[in-house]
């Protein structure tokens, strides 16, 4: 695997700028001294100390300034758009969510730069603190090209570098990425601690999908679709092309799916799946979260029998019911002689925008580490 910041690119332009206006007055030295302290390899060397104190970047004692700047951090989901402002570490300052723009598209980028206005007005705080931005998108995004690979749940953007379009958009440096990756990468750094080597953080909502971190990095695979689990040949038929676009398992356990599952199971209450959870007795809905244990189950042990994970955390809107979760593990001690331990996310809604925080850390972190000219070229 590669190194993170690497991966998610170099930005260029008037992003990079951005990046200089707040670390410009450093020497190169002192940059990538700064790079490494935010990628969490290096420590502060005595011939940067007093320059990075001076600028505010460390404490006296060595550690970095989490005040010094910001992070603006998005999740755009297939119904929600949720932005936060955060500190260096993560820790989130400012936060709101709305639907997610109808137009989709370039849309969302209007969407996302109202959200930052907002956020910016409640903290009474100028747009030249914020650093650089984090961005998760519904979609599998090849880290080569970085452009979409797989986006059922979004327009418009096919044909573009994400990466270049929201960093010139927002001018800042941006890292995007697939929104359960972004959960992925939020929970592992300030959420559930990783136990073991690898860990995968699965999201149950509007769809399903999945984030994997080996040692602290994304695996993100050869076009960026590492984790699409919507597309396991369980539930339904991976054949039946009536299955391609959203995959065979997410078109069993959808929102819209279960729902619909709930109908056909004679389920008379009114509502959304959420209201429904808050049913006393209802044996249809019963019905529809045993099946939706059995397939998720199903699931992790073919997710297991690849990677092999030491925890499964669990996420979204249905992922984060505790009923799933007892229903689930009655069902992996049936079909797997070790399940792994499955937990309910820690960070809850907010995983994402917290990931989402840890992507653009590693971006700046890679443009502080590169020279000048490499970051402007």
């Amino acid at each position: 695997m590669s190194d993170p910041s690497s991966n998610l690119g170099l930005q260029t332009g008037s992003s990079a700028t951005a990046a200089d206006a707040l670390a410009g007055d450093l020497s190169d030295a002192a940059r990538r001294v700064l790079g490494g302290l935010l990628a969490g390899r290096d420590a502060v060397s005595s011939d940067a100390r007093a320059e990075l104190a001076a600028a505010g970047w460390i404490r006296p004692e060595g550690t970095l300034n989490s005040s010094r700047a910001m992070f603006l951090a998005t999740d755009i989901g297939g119904t929600k758009a949720q932005t936060a402002l955060c500190d260096l570490d993560g820790q989130v300052l400012a936060e709101t969510k709305a639907p997610t723009i109808e137009t989709g598209g370039l849309g969302l980028i209007e969407q996302i730069l109202s959200q930052r206005d907002l956020l910016l007005t409640d903290l009474d705080a100028d747009p030249s603190r914020i650093a650089a931005a984090g961005i998760g998108l519904p979609a599998s995004i090849d880290p080569a090209t970085r452009r979409l690979h797989r986006g059922p749940n979004i327009a418009d953007l096919e044909r573009h570098d994400l990466v270049r379009l929201f960093g010139d958009r927002l001018l800042l440096p941006a890292a995007v990425e697939n929104d359960v990756n972004m959960a992925a990468l939020g929970e592992d750094w300030r959420g559930t601690p990783p136990l073991g080597d690898c860990s995968v953080f699965i999201a149950i909502g509007t769809g399903i999908g999945m984030g994997t971190v080996v040692r602290g990095e994304l695996l993100r695979g050869a076009s960026g679709a590492a984790g699409e689990i919507a597309a396991l040949p369980i539930g339904a038929d991976p054949f039946d092309s009536g299955t391609f676009r959203y995959g065979a398992l997410e078109t069993t356990i959808s929102s819209a799916a279960l729902l619909e599952d709930y109908r056909r199971r004679g389920g008379t209450a009114e509502g959304t799946l959420k209201s429904l959870f808050t049913l006393a007795q209802d044996p249809a809905f019963d019905a529809v979260i045993d099946r939706l244990a059995t397939l998720v189950a199903q699931a992790i042990l073919s997710v297991c029998s690849v990677l092999d994970p030491g925890r499964v955390v669990l996420g979204g809107g249905v992922g984060s019911r505790p009923e799933l979760i007892v229903r689930l593990e009655e069902k992996l001690i049936q079909c797997m002689p070790e399940p792994p331990e499955c937990r309910i996310s820690t960070l809850g809604n907010r995983a994402g925008v917290v990931g989402a925080a840890r992507a653009a850390r590693l971006r700046l972190a890679g443009i502080l580490e590169a020279t000048r000219a490499e970051a402007i070229a």
